[in-house]
């Protein structure tokens, strides 16, 4: 781009002309003057050829003064602009809420995907010495954890679709060699229950049905407790309870309490009424009641 050159040195140069050629007046509104002012020079090649004002760039920026420290970016334009206009702030945070404003304007389009039908797993057949082997290992695993009763580990065979064929064998075999004994199984969870619960002999004959041994099997485990010792049972219950100085306040309502406890331990009502009223007696005496 050229701009005007020095037409009198130093001590004469005209206002003005060192000022590029572009910012030259055609109407004299300007410190320029009248036209006739303006020098030939204006009217040259290169006035003619100097592009319009504007497709001229501004003056380049001041480069900032070592130590000088740099202004943030945007501060100036929001200070010019009126803050109903856009700018809401100092720093320029205008322009991030209208990218933000743009952004929620803009309607969300759900992405999805195509997905493939997965093809249907066939069932794997299992042979029968596969089976035999997978049962043998279920037999064992419950075995393990507690005694039981041939019917609830043939139902537990079931359970894990083991051929009914092939679970009645395995479970012939483990009888042969003593790993299931119902009678065995029996006699101990009469002694058990008897003795951890104090179960009477119908609680006990009914567990013994829920686990698939019943009839003479069940008659002769029962045998283990006769009346007496039933009896003995239920009394060292009751007395227990009765150790607790409040079942003496209330005569009625205590034996109330214990004859219940006793018919939901298999106790008939005629037994349970018997013992509580004797032991309550021995121990608060049958002037005792309030």
């Amino acid at each position: 781009m050229g701009t005007t050159k020095n037409q009198g040195g130093s001590s004469g140069s005209r206002k003005g002309a060192e000022r590029p050629l572009w910012s030259l007046p055609a109407d004299g509104n300007s410190d320029w003057g009248d036209p006739t002012q303006i020098p030939a020079w204006a009217h040259s090649e290169a006035a003619a050829a100097a592009p319009p004002p504007e497709q001229v760039p501004g003056p380049p920026e001041p480069k900032p003064a070592f130590g000088e420290r740099a202004g943030y970016a945007g501060r100036s334009s929001s200070r010019t602009s009126p803050r109903g206009a856009g700018g809401t702030g100092s720093w320029g945070s205008g322009g991030r809420s209208a990218r933000a404003g743009a952004k929620r304007s803009t309607p969300k389009v759900p992405r999805t995907r195509e997905r493939t039908p997965r093809e249907a797993k066939e069932p794997v057949e299992l042979t029968d010495e596969q089976y035999a082997s997978k049962g043998r290992s279920i037999l064992l695993r419950q075995l393990t954890a507690s005694a039981k009763s041939r019917a609830q580990l043939k139902t537990k065979l079931l359970e894990k679709e083991i051929p009914e064929h092939i679970a009645e064998e395995l479970l012939e075999r483990f009888e042969e060699i003593e790993l299931v004994d119902d009678e065995a199984f029996a006699e101990g969870w009469v002694r058990s229950r008897a003795r951890s619960r104090g179960l009477a002999r119908s609680a006990i004959k009914r567990e013994l049905r829920e686990k698939g041994i019943e009839g003479e099997l069940a008659e002769s485990a029962l045998e283990q407790i006769d009346d007496e010792t039933e009896e003995e049972t239920a009394r060292d219950l009751v007395e227990r309870k009765l150790r607790a100085p409040s079942m003496g306040m209330d005569r009625e309502k205590s034996v109330r309490r214990l004859v219940g406890m006793l018919a939901r331990k298999g106790y008939s009502p005629s037994v349970a009424f018997r013992i509580v009223n004797a032991a309550w007696d021995e121990r608060f005496g049958p002037d005792a009641e309030q």
